[in-house]
């Protein structure tokens, strides 16, 4: 990164100006193998049944698919080759002005030009989903859409998206002393995020990387593929732009999606009160809120683009049926090289490629409202304190987060609103109390002040020390075995209406900690009702005590020893972890796994001098 910057503050009267200016350029150069040597994985689906379109958590095992050769895979060919460049320029103007005695303005604007990346080779492309197809008249598939377009040729700029230059970013302040010992304060801001189309190593490259697939059905249920020759028509070539709109056909298809360049940003803001008590106490309450629009809503490989419609998987088992494959002869590799494909296959929104998955797409939103309180007694007399409390919601249609059992994938792109649901990053409430207390006794303290050293080093110069944290736990989310052949890569179970809520101590819950009971599979072909995420069944809490212990010993005016006895998880309690949240995986409910590491004490000098 380059950065170049200049700032000035000019101060006239009651007014405080601040004006700068910021640009930097971005480059990241990346070359990385991936899967050059092909991942594979293997789903208890195709030995499950009696009906291998429902799952089940007793029949079907992933071992069992692997001994027998059908699973999917993808090998991979220059994975990350990339030297992407982007500039940045921000400027902004600011005024705290002080209105009267009591009340303080702090207004600003700033302006952000975020221009997208450029590539040095121009290995950069999108994906258009209303290019017409080269392959619709040879197939007759007439309204044949989609494929890649390549930055720098056919009259196309060199970068991957057009300059958002609208970007404009208020800010305003104010500070309001209602008398001495109490202030009202507030705020508003929108904040821009670094733009998605900024110099990145994971970038749209597609025709400069290949992906050859092994996928043993097309359909999820009838083999035509095994382990023993993943790839019986050979592998993809990287053919750079050459093939143009035909680029990647046949192949899955990793691309971020034409005109999809809108710079994430959030509005934020707060109104507190804060009043100072007597004892040197300072208390403060606040409502903070938020919200965040066209954030992030995948990461690479979670997005499918290519999933059937609901009305189309309507057809239920006729989507298995073989047809005639209109691709047979014009693609030569991967699972669409061969004359008959299943139904479904063509009902794709674009069949001629496997799947189309959208990278790092924009266009998710959230909202938070939160209640924060906090009251610290500030040092004095060797002790201090500081508690604070915050009771929260927060609410959003994507989340990228890395705990068990979590999938940020949507289950329907078609249908958004379904998405939208209490954060699983959610923790409704946590309290934190820290505190620090120079025992009064020793040499130069309260008690003891004129003892001898003997005595004061025995005796003298303690210090204890704790950090109190509770806070409640996340919610779940429940999934199940995908079996809808939707091309959907998350798939929840059905609910019956009741809660899955259980209570009684977690110690007598580990084998069955929420009732599984009120979800079930469900049929063939649908999607399940069970919303997002469960805000009434939440992971075990943290309650967490730290606790130390510190002893001085002066060796002269200027040096003393600090001795240190420090204690995480003091009580050794155990914060078990989350509970396997998956319907056909025989487990579900039960927890496995502890979340905190057990009691851990350590000691050490320190000489201060």
């Amino acid at each position: 990164t380059h950065i170049a910057s200049a700032s000035a503050t000019k101060v006239l009267t009651s007014h405080t100006f601040k004006f700068g200016y910021e640009a930097r350029m971005l480059r990241v150069n990346t070359l990385q193998a991936g899967a050059s040597a092909g991942n594979y994985s293997f789903t208890r689906a195709f030995t499950q049944g009696p009906n291998p379109n429902q799952a089940s958590a007793i029949a079907g095992d992933g071992v069992a698919s692997l001994l027998v050769g059908l699973g999917s895979g993808t090998f991979t060919n220059k994975f990350k080759d990339v030297a992407t460049t982007s500039v940045y320029h921000g400027l902004y103007f600011a005024d705290d002005y002080k209105a009267t005695r009591k009340l303080t303005l702090n207004l600003g604007i700033r302006y952000e030009l975020q221009v997208p990346r450029t590539e040095r080779y121009n290995r950069l492309n999108v994906f258009n989903p209303f290019a017409p197809s080269p392959l619709a008249g040879p197939t007759g598939l007439t309204g044949l859409t989609g494929g890649l377009e390549f930055v720098g040729i056919d009259g196309r700029p060199r970068r991957q998206y057009g300059t958002e230059r609208t970007n404009i970013a208020p800010r305003f302040g104010f500070a309001y002393e209602l008398n001495r010992e109490t202030v009202l304060r507030g705020g508003y801001g929108l904040f821009f995020a670094p733009s998605l189309r900024s110099a990145a190593g994971t970038v749209s490259n597609t025709g400069y990387r290949s992906d050859s697939s092994y996928i043993a059905a097309l359909d999820g249920v009838t083999p035509t593929t095994y382990l023993r020759n993943p790839f019986p028509n050979g592998f993809t070539p990287v053919s750079g732009n050459s093939l143009g709109l035909l680029t990647g056909v046949g192949s899955p298809l990793n691309a971020e999606l034409l005109g999809d360049n809108t710079v994430p940003y959030s509005q934020n803001w707060n109104l507190n009160i804060q009043r100072q008590l007597p004892g040197n106490i300072l208390i403060e309450t606040a409502y903070v809120g938020s919200r965040g629009l066209h954030l992030n809503q995948s990461g690479e490989g979670d997005y499918n683009l290519n999933q059937l419609r609901p009305e189309v998987l309507a057809l239920g088992t006729q989507l298995q049926q073989q047809q005639r494959n209109p691709f047979f002869g014009l693609i030569t590799t991967g699972p669409l090289a061969t004359a008959n494909v299943p139904r479904s296959v063509l009902m794709r929104p674009y069949p001629q490629f496997v799947s189309v998955t959208g990278q790092y797409l924009t266009g998710a939103a959230s909202i938070y409202h939160s209640f924060q309180m906090k009251i610290e007694r500030r040092f004095a007399q060797g002790f201090s304190m500081l508690a604070s409390f915050t009771g929260a919601k927060l609410i959003d249609n994507h989340a990228m987060i890395s705990n068990v059992g979590r999938d940020s994938n949507m289950q329907n792109i078609y249908n958004r609103a379904a998405e939208r649901a209490v954060s699983p990053q959610d923790v409704s409430r946590a309290l934190v109390i820290s505190s620090v207390y120079e025992i009064p006794v020793g040499r130069g303290r309260r008690f003891g002040a004129n003892w001898n050293r003997v005595t004061d080093a025995l005796l003298g110069r303690w210090q204890i020390n704790g950090i109190l944290t509770l806070q409640t736990g996340q919610p779940l989310t429940i999934t199940t075995q995908n079996t809808s052949n939707s091309g959907s890569s998350v798939l929840r179970p059905n609910n019956n209406g009741s809660s899955a809520a259980l209570d009684g101590p977690i110690r007598s819950r580990l084998t069955r900690y929420f009732d599984s009971s009120v979800f079930s599979q469900p049929a063939p072909f649908t999607f399940g009702n069970t919303g997002r995420t469960l805000p009434d069944v939440r992971a075990q809490g943290a309650r967490n005590l730290d606790f130390s212990l510190f002893k001085e010993f002066a060796l002269t005016e200027q040096a003393r020893i600090q001795f240190r006895a420090e204690s995480f998880n003091l009580p050794n309690r155990v914060q078990f972890g989350f509970p396997n949240q998956v319907l056909t995986s025989g487990q579900i409910g039960v927890i496995s796994a502890t979340a905190n590491s057990p009691r851990q004490v350590q000691f050490g000098l320190k000489i201060l001098f």
